[in-house]
């Protein structure tokens, strides 16, 4: 599906799949302080859940619009230290916003905001460094890379709120700052190519170019095909601790179902996912973790309210999207190929088309709910997944006929 020849260059050669699972480390971390330690530290303050979400969602707003800003990441400077550059200020951020979350609500949205927009820029410099890979380790790569993130971001989250109730804040925020820039010290293992030195507008005509180049190829219309689709979107992830009472389970076993084990089971099912596409056409592998996500929701939906259908049914969920965020970094890696200019740019515009999904099925999952309680949300995750697994499934097939038949150059 590649539009440019991606031939390996030295890059590609160089830099190990595993590596970039450590890289993806620091936002995943980050993403963990924002969505679950500042969650508990506010609530232990008193403040409501609505007010809560409120700092989260404004707080989250650069994940869907961080290709505005991510050109920068293309503009001169080596890939590497952008990494340490964002992980520094994200982790700097993040910490103060631990340290600091007694203060006013305005301070400490403007400030994890700030180092939202930052820590997202992680995402762009590793995704321009993934794209120099050899295709043939780009489904490993991209399944280490999707891991250290779910993963990071689960287990450093999880050992935050473990020790939240046994230092003081302070060193809580110094231990989870730790926790965002230590690991993108492995930024200094990153062999690349130095990006050719140019002239101010010679440089952001090169990038327009590249980045139209991307838009309008076909292969960029199809891989949206897929990105935009609710497959694979893996949305009761944002939901399933908040049905756990739906199905009689108890606080420690909602802890453990959507903490850590999910988290876990979510980063194995990248890896796993990262060598199944080494070894199966992309598109097929991201149709086929829709279809495993709806088996699994299914069964949440048509399973008694007991503990064992919420704990066994998100267990084979949580590894069904792991499969499917490294079958969705895969193929937006086969979209992309090889860019020369734009590549941080390119990856983090169709990066951020991928948050859409998630967004628009948890809203209808969150709708099915309000129908039919646990079983409704269930039930629309599980449809979605399902039809839409099908077509994508069927599209594959068509166009992996396709492309047998069209002649070679």
């Amino acid at each position: 599906m590649n539009r440019d020849s991606v031939a390996a260059n030295d890059g590609g050669v160089r830099n190990p799949p595993w590596l970039f699972g450590i890289l993806s480390i620091p936002y995943g971390v980050f993403n963990g302080i924002l969505v679950v330690l500042i969650p508990f530290l506010l609530r232990k303050h008193g403040i409501s859940p609505d007010r809560i979400a409120n700092v989260i969602a404004i707080s989250s707003i650069p994940n869907v619009w961080y290709f505005l800003w991510s050109p920068v990441v293309d503009t001169g400077l080596l890939r590497r230290t952008w990494v340490l550059f964002a992980a520094a200020v994200s982790g700097a951020c993040g910490a103060i916003a631990i340290a600091a979350a007694s203060f006013s609500l305005t301070q400490l949205t403007l400030l994890l905001l700030a180092g939202n927009v930052v820590a997202m820029l992680l995402s762009s410099a590793c995704g321009a460094v993934l794209t120099t890979l050899d295709p043939a380790k780009r489904g490993r790569a991209s399944g280490w890379y999707q891991a250290g993130s779910l993963g990071g971001g689960a287990l450093g989250a999880g050992a935050a709120i473990w020790i939240a109730d046994k230092v003081p804040l302070p060193i809580l925020a110094v231990a989870a700052g730790s926790l965002v820039f230590l690991p993108a010290l492995a930024a200094l293992l990153i062999s690349e190519d130095r990006v050719q030195r140019m002239g101010l507008i010679p440089l952001f005509r090169a990038l327009g170019r590249d980045v139209w180049d991307v838009v309008r190829a076909r292969a960029t219309l199809i891989g949206l095909l897929f990105f935009l689709s609710p497959v694979g979107s893996s949305a009761v992830a944002n939901l399933i601790s908040s049905v756990g009472p739906d199905y009689h389970a108890s606080d420690a076993q909602v802890a453990w179902v959507s903490g850590l084990a999910g988290g876990v089971l979510s980063a194995s099912g990248c890896v796993l996912g990262g060598f199944i596409c080494d070894r199966l056409n992309r598109m097929t592998s991201y149709a086929l973790a829709g279809l495993l996500s709806a088996i699994f929701s299914a069964w949440m939906a048509l399973g008694s309210p007991t503990p064992f259908t919420y704990a066994g049914g998100y267990i084979g969920y949580a590894l069904a999207a792991g499969i499917a965020y490294a079958a969705f970094t895969a193929l937006e890696l086969d979209v992309l190929g090889k860019r020369r200019h734009a590549a941080g740019t390119a990856y983090s515009l169709l990066g951020a088309s991928g948050n859409l999904p998630i967004a628009y099925m948890t809203w209808f999952d969150g709708i099915g709910y309000k129908y039919s309680g646990a079983r409704g949300l269930m039930a629309v995750d599980s449809l979605a997944n399902a039809i839409g697994g099908v077509l994508l499934l069927l599209f594959a097939a068509y166009y992996a006929r396709e492309h047998l038949q069209s002649p070679r150059n």
